[in-house]
């Protein structure tokens, strides 16, 4: 014979009006339920009333992020905003100072650069006259068509030299010198 559970009814049988059967299914083969585990289950409620928020306080959903869209999702899709203040703050002066360069290049005037001219003649001037000139000519020869300029120096002999540069042409920066 099977001894009721506890003060309840035997198995099988209906239990007292109004008895709520357990949360738990029975246990099989006559054995006894086990106890409840602390912690396990609804919550009870306590000497202050029901856990969790009261009247007029909802629950939040998920109260360990802040607020707005879940992580690992994409913005909501809307307008962009214009960037024409990236176009005008960095393309446009860009552009505006390779014109600035270029136009310097092709309008601004031709010179010689002073130091080759002198490397240049000196050297030549070695090879004709058999003695190395030390030259200086001016800081600027500006490249125009028959324009002569002075450079002035000593010979590795003590004596002063004066040659004059004439410009022979003007789109190629040709010239050609000769001894005052």
């Amino acid at each position: 014979m099977t001894h009721p559970p506890h003060g309840g009814p035997p198995p099988g049988e209906p239990g007292p009006a109004g008895a709520q059967p357990p949360p738990w299914p029975a246990p099989p083969w006559g054995q006894q339920p086990a106890a409840p585990q602390p912690g396990w289950g609804p919550p009870a409620p306590g000497p202050y009333g029901p856990p969790g928020p009261g009247p007029g306080h909802p629950q939040q959903p998920y109260p360990w992020q802040p607020d707005g869209p879940p992580r690992g999702t994409a913005p909501p899709a809307g307008p962009r905003p214009p960037r024409r203040g990236l176009v005008t703050g960095i393309v446009v002066p860009a552009v505006l100072l390779l014109v600035a360069v270029v136009a310097a290049r092709l309008l601004g005037d031709t010179v010689l650069d002073t130091g080759a001219v002198e490397e240049a003649v000196a050297e030549q001037f070695e090879r004709r006259e058999g003695v190395a000139v030390e030259l200086s000519c001016d800081d600027e020869m500006q490249v125009e068509q028959g324009a002569a300029y002075e450079c002035t120096g000593t010979t590795a002999d003590d004596e002063p030299v004066t040659l004059r540069i004439v410009i022979t042409d003007e789109d190629t920066a040709a010239y050609t010198w000769e001894e005052v």
